[in-house]
């Protein structure tokens, strides 16, 4: 069996016929290439005309502002920190679940990042994020593709080694 290497974007090596292979910080690192991107663009914009930038943000940062982007229906991926301390808050952890009801009524990715330490950096804010709401992310397609089949990717194959398609262990 020969293993074909491939140089992943962060300058680690992955293997492409093992498609379990697939680790955080790959998700991680394509979430935040996507989020500098679309900073970027929104960086750009306001400093050409401070007032049109503001009234068409791209990017939406906090739990209740990605909720009020979800009513509006203008968001069109969220990203949400995996370390939000939901145990002592349960209103915290009911907004998270309204957030994550939306996004599935509305078919709106839901991306997850590991840290909110991580996608406070991403997007330049301090010291962290718990959300962010994508609402343009034109000109960024490509990272925004290549997020999403990541995340996809890990997902599926989370699912293959918890059996969770498995009806019983002996299928």
């Amino acid at each position: 069996l020969q293993v074909k290497q491939e140089n992943a974007p962060n300058g680690s090596e992955r293997c492409i016929d093992n498609p379990f292979n697939i680790n955080a910080t790959d998700i991680d690192a394509a979430i935040v290439d996507f989020l500098k991107k679309v900073k970027h663009f929104q960086d750009r914009a306001w400093k050409e005309n401070p007032t049109k930038a503001n009234s068409k943000r791209r990017l939406v940062y906090g739990l209740r502002e990605v909720r009020k982007q979800l009513n509006s229906g203008t968001a069109q991926c969220i990203i949400m920190a995996k370390d939000i301390e939901t145990a002592d808050h349960n209103e915290l952890f009911n907004e998270i679940d309204v957030i994550g009801q939306l996004c599935a009524s509305q078919n709106v990715n839901m991306l997850w990042i590991s840290s909110k330490h991580s996608l406070g950096k991403a997007v330049k804010k301090f010291p962290f994020v718990s959300a962010v709401a994508v609402c343009d992310f034109r000109g960024a397609e490509d990272l925004y593709e290549a997020a999403v089949g990541i995340c996809e990717e890990f997902t599926a194959c989370c699912r293959i080694a918890d059996h969770v398609d498995q009806p019983s262990l002996f299928a």
